[in-house]
C-alpha cells in the first residue's frame, strides 16, 4: 500500500435499502443516536451499484455476495424483492438480516420467491416481557415464533436452498434467553445455525449491553488494527459511501456514488487517509476511535 492507496478492486459489504425501521431495539443506536434523513433506495441507485460491483470485481460478487442492509429494516422497502431479483440476476448473491416480526405470509412469500443465499433471523428473547424490553415491542414474542415457524415450512417449497441463521445478541437483558433459545431453536431442523454473538458498540453509548466499555483514547503504544479500509465499503440508501457498516450516522462519508464512480472513492483522499491513520497506529477520527471492535 503507497500513500494509502490499493491496487485490489473495491467490494461492498452492505447496501442499505432503507434505513426506516418499525422497530426500536434497545441495542441499535438507530434509535437513540440516528440523525440522518430517512428514505428508501431508489431501483436506478441500486442497479448502479450493482454493476459498477459486477464490472470491477464479479470474483468477490460471485463468492461472497452482498448484505442487502445496514441501519433499517430492509423489507419495508416496497421494491425490495425487486432488488434482490436483480442483484441476483447480476450474479450477486443477496443476504439479509431480518426480525421475524417482519414475515407476514404474503412478505414472506415475496422474500423466498426473490431466493436470498442467507438469511440472518434476530430473535432476541424468550417471551414477550423480554421481546418486549429488547425490540420495543408489546405482546409481541408469540407472534414472532409464529411466523417464523410458518416462514420456515414455507421455505422448503419456495427456497430450499436458502440458508438460515438464527442469532441472539448477548447483552444484560437476555442473559437467561441465550440457553433457553439454544435448547428449542437447535431442535428445529429448518434452522441451520444458531448464533449467539457479542455486542460491538458502534459508539460506546448503550449501557443495556453486557461488559460494554469505552475507551477516551487509543493508546498509541498498542497496534490498532482493521481490516475494513482495505476489504470493502458500505453503501447507503441516499448513494453515500461509507467505509465501515458501524456508520450508522454517515459520520465518515467517502463520497457518493452518483457524483463519482465507486472505483474512484475506492482510492480517494477520504479513504487513503483513513488507511494511513491505522498504517501509522494513529487513528483520530471519532468513527474508529470509540469502536470495541478494535480491541476484540
Amino acid at each position: 500500500m503507497i500513500d494509502g492507496r490499493l491496487e485490489t478492486p473495491f467490494a461492498i459489504f452492505n447496501i442499505e435499502l432503507t434505513n426506516h425501521c418499525p422497530f426500536r431495539c434497545v441495542m441499535c443506536p438507530r434509535t437513540h443516536n440516528m440523525k440522518r434523513d430517512q428514505g428508501y433506495m431508489s431501483f436506478e441507485v441500486f442497479q448502479h451499484v450493482i454493476d459498477q460491483l459486477v464490472d470491477a470485481n464479479p470474483d468477490y460478487a460471485r463468492n461472497h455476495g452482498v448484505w442487502l442492509h445496514h441501519f433499517g429494516e430492509s423489507l419495508v422497502h416496497p421494491e425490495f424483492d425487486r432488488l434482490m431479483a436483480y442483484a441476483a440476476g447480476r450474479g450477486v448473491s443477496p443476504g439479509l438480516s431480518v426480525n421475524p416480526l417482519m414475515l407476514a405470509p404474503k412478505i414472506a412469500e415475496r422474500l423466498l420467491l426473490a431466493r436470498p443465499a442467507k438469511l440472518y433471523l434476530s430473535l432476541d428473547g424468550h417471551d414477550d416481557d423480554s421481546f418486549a424490553r429488547i425490540r420495543g415491542v408489546k405482546d409481541a414474542y408469540g407472534k414472532s415464533v409464529e411466523r417464523l415457524l410458518a416462514f420456515l415450512e414455507m421455505k422448503k417449497v419456495l427456497s430450499p436452498s436458502t440458508r438460515i441463521l438464527l442469532s441472539m445478541i448477548h447483552f444484560d437483558a437476555n442473559i437467561e434467553s441465550i440457553e433457553k433459545m439454544r435448547a428449542y431453536w437447535s431442535s428445529i431442523d429448518r434452522i441451520d445455525q444458531f448464533l449467539d454473538k457479542p455486542f460491538t458498540s458502534f459508539d460506546g453509548n448503550t449501557p443495556e449491553v453486557t461488559a460494554l466499555k469505552q475507551w477516551d483514547r487509543m493508546p498509541e503504544q498498542h497496534p490498532v488494527t482493521c481490516r475494513v479500509p482495505m476489504q470493502s465499503v458500505t453503501i447507503t440508501w441516499d448513494g453515500d459511501v461509507v467505509p465501515c457498516c458501524f456508520d450508522f450516522d454517515k459520520r465518515y462519508v467517502l463520497g457518493n456514488v452518483l457524483i463519482e464512480p465507486l472505483s474512484a472513492i475506492w482510492n480517494g483522499p477520504a479513504m487513503r487517509a483513513l488507511r494511513l491513520e491505522f498504517q501509522s497506529n494513529r487513528v483520530e477520527n471519532p468513527l474508529c476511535r470509540n469502536c470495541e471492535s478494535l480491541r476484540q
